[in-house]
């Protein structure tokens, strides 16, 4: 007959390994969550910030699904804390505005949550990384110094490749209780010569890793019989922005102060969506499409992401 002593260790055993499995059951159930940032504009560009959970309709490969988490970032105390990496062009395409770009950094890091944390990466003939992710706004002023020696031709698709792994690798992934939103911001002329990385992967990196990308590009023009026209750049060809559910804006006055606080406007304006995969799809290794609508008509909707590649096993 076995001991009381001995029944009482069994039993106890048998708890731990039902809390165990439940402790892994709750685990793979939140990684099997799968979120989506939105922004959301009427017909006149104009952000539309005060919609409810049901006035989006997510789909998984056009299969309408439960909205298993809604946030609204209305209000300040409400946005989500942000790991930001600021890659800084600085081959000799593009002139020296530290200055100015620092200026508005610093009214960028001012306006988003006080938990955020920034890095800031320069590239040119090889990609650089001044300064690993902080909170500490002089550290990131010292960073943008050390971008003031330009020179060299342009690793654009490269350096954005070497931004994700930064967020994918070093950022956190909580801040303050939230899940932390990752955003890259680049400053670049556009164009792109010697990346061993192909536009394409960097867009699937960029999804797979929750990475928006925003760019505030320097343009160049030229002359035609109808006036001054901004040449296309590889940048704007190549979808990244638009697919990361970013945007592009232009530098036309070299004045960076508006444009980070629009970038920080839109970021304050979004909305997170996030649903659970049906279980067949949750462990299938393949690209899965997702798709947010709104229910009210004549708005736009723009995601951080069209899909995710779902693990393996």
């Amino acid at each position: 007959m076995l001991s009381r002593r001995l029944i009482g260790w069994l039993l106890l055993m048998l708890l731990l390994g039902e809390g165990i499995e439940r402790a892994r059951a709750q685990i793979s159930l939140r990684s099997d969550l799968v979120t989506v940032d939105v922004t959301v504009f009427d017909a006149e560009g104009n952000y539309v910030t005060d919609l409810q959970k049901d006035d989006f309709e997510l789909r998984h490969d056009g299969v309408p699904q439960p909205i298993a988490f809604f946030e609204a970032q209305i209000r300040p105390e409400l946005t989500r804390p942000l790991a930001v990496v600021f890659a800084l062009d600085t081959s000799g395409s593009v002139g020296p505005q530290i200055a100015e770009q620092q200026q508005a950094a610093r009214q960028f890091l001012s306006l988003i949550h006080p938990g955020s944390v920034f890095a800031v990466i320069g590239f040119n003939d090889r990609v650089r990384v001044f300064q690993r992710f902080t909170n500490d706004p002089a550290r990131i002023e010292r960073a943008f110094e050390r971008a003031r020696e330009v020179g060299g031709r342009t690793r654009l698709y490269d350096a954005l490749d070497r931004a994700i792994t930064l967020l994918s690798r070093e950022a956190p992934r909580r801040r303050d209780g939230r899940i932390v939103r990752r955003v890259v911001i680049v400053i670049t002329d556009g164009f792109d010569y010697t990346s061993t990385i192909s536009h394409t992967e960097v867009i699937h990196r960029a999804n797979a890793a929750e990475v928006t990308i925003y760019s505030i590009t320097l343009p160049s023009y030229v002359l035609s019989v109808t006036g001054r026209r901004r040449v296309p750049t590889l940048l704007d060809a190549s979808g990244i922005v638009r697919q990361t559910g970013g945007r592009d804006f232009s530098a036309e006055e070299r004045d960076f102060a508006p444009i980070f606080k629009a970038i920080a406007e839109e970021i304050r304006a979004s909305y997170t969506l996030a649903y659970y995969p049906p279980l067949e799809h949750r462990r299938d290794g393949r690209f899965h499409e997702i798709t947010v609508t709104v229910r009210r008509p004549g708005l736009i909707v723009r995601q951080s992401r069209r899909g995710y590649l779902a693990p393996q096993g």
